[in-house]
């Protein structure tokens, strides 16, 4: 029931900001990060189901989306504290038995990756840099107000070279950290499912 609530409010606020394909790789990935994790560290012949760890994912999302854009909430401290208490209240639960706290953690580890990859620069490094990020779109380009308005990705594809030209060594240093957290939690999900195998 709480899982549940918890969906249909952070998820549904969550998906709609930063789109249903990004929203999907998150709640997917955590979610099978999540499983692997509490099949490694969890009881034994203790069964494990359930949306739990892909919801951690998106709590992790939630968190890291508050903190790239901390200076601009109008009451950040009230939003950190209802997310610290969803992860209390869900890791309290998570201690009855029958229910796996392992895959909470590999959940909200793997969504806090995921974000890291998928989400806008924070905040404070765009300003830095001085070069914004266009909103969250759809793969494919959107029409507002009868002008084309091209996502990130096709910007890419369009031109990939043109996507890299002109960017600041903040900006490089950012993508880099993108890239090692992505390369160490697959490594890890790899010994993991290994471990588990």
């Amino acid at each position: 029931g709480f899982n549940m609530l918890l969906q249909l409010t952070i998820g549904r606020e969550m998906e709609k900001s930063i789109g249903s394909i990004r929203f999907f790789l998150v709640y997917i990935s955590a979610g099978i990060f999540g499983f692997v994790m509490g099949g490694n560290f969890a009881a034994t012949g203790i069964a494990s189901t359930g949306a739990s760890g892909s919801l951690f994912g998106i709590i992790a999302l939630t968190l890291l989306d508050l903190l790239y854009t901390w200076k601009e909430r109008q009451r950040p401290w009230v939003d950190l504290t209802w997310i610290a208490l969803d992860v209390v209240i869900s890791f309290v639960l998570g201690l009855l038995p029958g229910l796996d706290n392992f895959s909470h953690i590999g959940g909200f580890l793997m969504g806090l990756v995921a974000g890291i990859c998928i989400l806008h620069s924070p905040a404070a490094l765009r300003k830095r840099i001085k070069q914004d990020e266009p909103p969250y779109t759809p793969i494919q380009s959107k029409f507002n107000d009868g002008v084309p308005v091209n996502s990130g990705v096709s910007n890419f594809l369009k031109s990939p070279i043109g996507f890299f030209k002109g960017r600041k060594p903040l900006w490089w240093a950012w993508w880099l950290i993108r890239a090692a957290a992505l390369a160490a939690v697959f490594a890890v999900f790899i010994v993991l499912l290994n471990n588990f195998y």
